[in-house]
């Protein structure tokens, strides 16, 4: 049940990002719940959705896909706590007040549910399409449309997109592309 006030509150953010962020904090999910039952089974079902590509390429072997399931699922966690650890440092400098880890920690979970939402489109359709390499272009705009909920000061502002760009959007592309270069996958 939890699952569906998570995913409703996803779909809020991609279609009306300012609301979508007023409903994050009137529903004060605890964060820790948010990335057991909400985030870490997200992961699973993208992972999961690595497997239609032996449906539809021909040429896909299962020990490839089970190896970028497998990369699908670790790129993402990898990212949550490595934007965790970056947030710690660096955003106490960006906010009015005091920093609250539990608004990070849940801004965080929903800007990973959108870069894994964009990877589960991907996973579902069998031909590239550019709006899919767009679509981490508007996760960043809805991220930035937290500014409100992470009570981002205003000389702050450009500090908080940097390290929401390099903390959250980027790193899991990197990670792609460093596990395909170790796993010998173009």
């Amino acid at each position: 049940m939890f699952f569906l006030y998570y995913l409703r509150d996803t779909l809020q953010l991609i279609l009306s990002p300012v609301k979508g962020w007023e409903d994050v904090s009137g529903d004060g999910f605890d964060s820790v719940v948010l990335l057991k039952k909400g985030l870490i089974p997200l992961l699973a079902f993208t992972a999961l959705t690595v497997f239609l590509r032996l449906i539809y390429n021909a040429d896909a072997s299962l020990i490839i896909v089970i190896q970028q399931a497998i990369v699908a699922f670790l790129k993402y966690f990898a990212t949550y706590y490595l934007a965790s650890f970056v947030f710690t440092l660096y955003l106490p400098s960006c906010v009015d007040g005091e920093m609250s880890l539990t608004k990070c920690h849940t801004f965080i979970t929903y800007g990973i549910t959108l870069l894994a939402l964009v990877n589960i489109i991907e996973n579902c359709i069998p031909v590239e399409l550019a709006i899919v390499f767009i679509m981490p272009v508007y996760a960043l705009y809805i991220l930035w449309r937290g500014l409100r909920y992470m009570s981002i000061s205003f000389n702050g502002v450009g500090t908080f997109i940097l390290i929401t760009l390099f903390s959250i959007i980027l790193p899991p592309y990197l990670l792609q592309c460093l596990f395909n270069f170790v796993l010998g996958q173009s």
